[in-house]
């Protein structure tokens, strides 16, 4: 009996070894880049497959190329002085695939509000807004320098250091007397902000890519939002030029 059951066992550990000799393994190919366009060398991709794990690099043209099997795929890019990216995959077979262009954003020196420029960030000034008070209105002023930038669509980075994280910014526009609106009492309340429009996308818990497309003038993110308890805060502001 004892001799059955240890043949049984040699069999299937057999058939085991043979079924994963003979498991079909793909190939996922991509290329890594900052958020300048550039190539990022030697970054590390993590690639969890089958409940195995194995790690390859990127090369100098930020080219990479990894083995992976059918199922869940889990992937992780990383590099010190960059966000990390983490990426979930899930196939029904292994193939040679193309991942395309994937995007490690370079850490910020410090927290704020960053201008992707053409190789560099370009940092946002800080300044702030405060009220003046009528019977019939609060009116909101900025008060500050703005940051001059070129070009109707930017991208922002917005970094945040805060603990707990303020993620909430909003974007007003400011007028020519340096105002972006305000709030009507009598003879009923109104919101008469400047407000904008701008897309969010999260890159990790604490940094984001802000997109905007807006006419030239002056902008200002204020952190959170202007309410009615509002009286002063600070935030963000930018010029942008034709």
């Amino acid at each position: 009996m004892l001799r059955r059951i240890s043949v049984l066992i040699i069999t299937l550990l057999v058939m085991s070894n043979v079924s994963h000799a003979f498991e079909k393994v793909g190939t996922l190919r991509g290329r890594i880049l900052d958020g300048f366009g550039k190539p990022v060398s030697f970054a590390n991709i993590t690639i969890v497959s089958n409940s195995s794990r194995s790690r390859v690099s990127s090369d100098p043209a930020g080219n990479f190329s990894a083995s992976y099997s059918s199922g869940n795929v889990k992937l992780t890019f990383d590099k010190e002085g960059y966000v990390s990216q983490y990426i979930p995959l899930s196939f029904d077979e292994a193939t040679d695939i193309s991942l395309g262009d994937i995007t490690l954003w370079k850490i910020p020196p410090k927290g704020g509000l960053f201008v992707v420029g053409d190789n560099a960030y370009r940092e946002i000034n800080n300044a702030e807004h405060y009220s003046e008070s009528s019977s019939k209105e609060r009116r909101f002023y900025i008060k500050g320098s703005p940051t001059v930038v070129k070009g109707r669509e930017i991208g922002i980075i917005d970094f945040q250091t805060d603990n707990p994280l303020v993620i909430g910014k909003t974007l007003y526009r400011v007028d020519s007397k340096g105002s972006v609106g305000s709030i009507i009492f009598y003879p009923s309340r109104v919101y008469s902000l400047h407000r904008e429009r701008d897309t969010y996308i999260k890159i990790a818990d604490n940094v984001g890519l802000r997109r905007l497309n807006l006419p030239p003038g002056r902008y200002y993110y204020t952190i959170g939002e202007i309410t009615i308890r509002s009286k002063n805060g600070f935030g963000f502001y930018f010029e942008i030029s034709s």
